[in-house]
């Protein structure tokens, strides 16, 4: 299996499937990642595309430091934060439900109820903190990539993480003494 580098180098020599290859290698995780941010399948799809356009457009401009994975982030994150600040309003979460066997009606409704919170109180956090947590969790990422990513410092990456963390934590104390 070719790494990322020496498709983006056939690519460079004018083989257009190794760009098909990096595509295939990616879209999930650039789907998922953008899903996460904006909450619309079609419009995470449409990021999700425009992504890979940029990155073929861009692809003779990039520097190897950073890493293919951490460069395509970073163009699916900036599309994501363009679409959320032209669109203030942010859809409400998708109710999809997860089958879980072996369990009850009661159980499986009580734990779509908690993933539905958890994903409202992400969607609340500001967008910053937001991106940060999703990347370090979802996409399980170092700092020093996220911080390339929203183009911070690997500590405001840590301290925004930080942050989102103590709020959910926050949310879910208030959440339990309701209860």
């Amino acid at each position: 299996m070719a790494s990322d580098f020496e498709l983006i180098q056939r690519v460079l020599s004018g083989d257009g499937a190794a760009f098909n290859e990096l595509v295939l290698r990616h879209r999930k995780h650039v789907y998922e990642t953008a899903y996460r941010m904006v909450r619309n399948h079609e419009v995470a799809e449409e990021i999700a595309q425009e992504a890979f356009i940029r990155a073929y457009r861009g692809l003779g401009s990039f520097r190897r430091e950073a890493g293919f994975t951490t460069w395509l982030y970073r163009i699916t994150m900036n599309l994501c934060f363009n679409e959320l600040n032209r669109k203030k309003e942010i859809s409400e979460p998708n109710a999809t439900v997860t089958a879980f066997e072996n369990a009850s009606a009661v159980e499986n409704m009580v734990r779509e109820e908690r993933r539905e919170w958890l994903e409202r109180q992400i969607e609340a956090l500001p967008v910053k903190q937001k991106s940060v947590l999703i990347l370090r969790v979802f996409r399980e990422m170092p700092f020093k990539d996220i911080a390339r990513i929203v183009g911070c410092s690997a500590g405001a990456a840590k301290v925004n993480f930080r942050h989102a963390f103590l709020k959910l934590k926050e949310q879910s104390k208030n959440l339990r003494e309701e209860l």
